[in-house]
């Protein structure tokens, strides 16, 4: 078996740190200990439960009307992923995936030895997933899952009603289960809601992180049918012994916050769109407005740079750090992250209107 290498996260915990200003992120701001209301040195060392904290369960039938049953609360929500993921397929099946796309949920379930094939979600059709097309693609290849991420990363466009009725009657035809990432989806206002509820082949995957402020804590689940989530458990039991305590009761906490935490993320998302937005309208950079979160996934313009690499390279002379697209499957592209305090995000801006005109 051939290792996994996982460009994105490995670019992501080097590269992606670099640079005096950064628009990498792709989270909002970290919280404090009192926006949750937990003093840290209440933290216990010994606290133990097998599958997770029960007030995550419980919130999570209060506000979509999940069976607890059918969630499975992972060691992160690329765990939890992974684990529905690796309860589904076998050496040799066939996976598609969206490209670009967020990659390593493809290179995890790689090792399994399944077949991978990439499906396109185009520029020059504001990255809209045409699901007839995608359809077409699991029935030549006998698919057996379907990975898609919505809000899209790294474009942040979302699956509208229609596309989402569309894949739950490509479910109903081809027999195939779609897993769907949906960490962008909570900057959403109103919040849909997570599409396993519309087919028993569909499973969701988020957790608390892009939108609520914790992102170091690693903890996110998936829901899906019972049936299914016992299949997941089983992964989990094989891939670790259970969530980590501490990680548990900063879960536990935020429970109690989250809509707070919801609405302090999409204000720093509408603050910095609405920033983001107002500079765009000076720029000649071709972007297709994410629906939502703090990601957009520009065009390079082919007069300023070859490609992604090439024009992170110009705005690190700068001082300037941006995500290449390459590590998403679209090197002619990068992912901005425009997330950030009034204060960061201007300089960061200044900085790339420099590169773009360097005249």
């Amino acid at each position: 078996m051939e290792l996994s290498t996982v460009p994105y996260i490995r670019w992501a915990k080097y590269e992606g740190l670099m640079g005096e200003h950064r628009l990498t992120a792709s989270a909002v701001s970290p919280i404090d200990w009192s926006d949750i209301g937990l003093d840290p040195a209440t933290l216990k060392l010994t606290e133990f439960s097998p599958y997770g904290p029960s007030e995550v369960f419980d919130r999570l039938q209060e506000d979509w009307g999940v069976d607890p049953s059918g969630v499975v609360l992972g060691a992160s929500a690329s765990h939890a992923h992974f684990c529905f993921g690796a309860s589904l397929v076998k050496p040799g099946d066939v996976i598609i995936h969206e490209v670009p796309g967020y990659l390593p949920l493809v290179d995890a379930l790689s090792m399994l030895r399944v077949k991978t094939v990439p499906f396109q979600r185009r520029f020059d059709e504001s990255y809209r997933l045409d699901v007839e097309q995608l359809k077409k693609t699991v029935i030549e290849n006998d698919a057996k899952l379907v990975l898609l991420t919505d809000l899209h990363n790294p474009s942040g466009v979302s699956l509208d009603k229609k596309t989402l009725l569309s894949i739950v009657e490509m479910c109903e035809v081809t027999g195939c289960h779609v897993l769907i990432d949906e960490m962008y989806r909570g900057f959403l206002d109103p919040d849909p809601g997570p599409a396993c509820l519309l087919h028993p082949r569909i499973i969701s995957v988020w957790g608390l992180n892009k939108i609520h402020g914790i992102s170091q804590v690693r903890f996110g689940w998936g829901c899906a049918t019972p049936e299914l989530a016992d299949r997941a458990r089983r992964v989990f039991d094989s891939t670790t012994l259970h969530t980590s305590c501490l990680t548990d009761q900063v879960a536990r906490a935020a429970m109690t916050h989250l809509d707070q935490l919801t609405q302090r993320g999409r204000r720093y998302a509408q603050e910095g769109w609405g920033i983001f937005s107002d500079w765009l309208q000076q720029q000649d950079l071709a972007v297709i407005p994410p629906d939502g979160g703090l990601i957009c996934f520009p065009e390079v313009p082919q007069e300023i740079a070859r490609d992604g690499d090439h024009f992170r390279e110009l705005c690190m002379e700068q001082g300037l750090n941006v995500t290449p697209g390459r590590v998403f499957g679209a090197s002619q592209h990068v992912r901005i992250g425009f997330g950030l305090e009034e204060a960061q995000l201007k300089p960061a801006l200044d900085i790339l209107a420099k590169v773009l005109n360097p005249s």
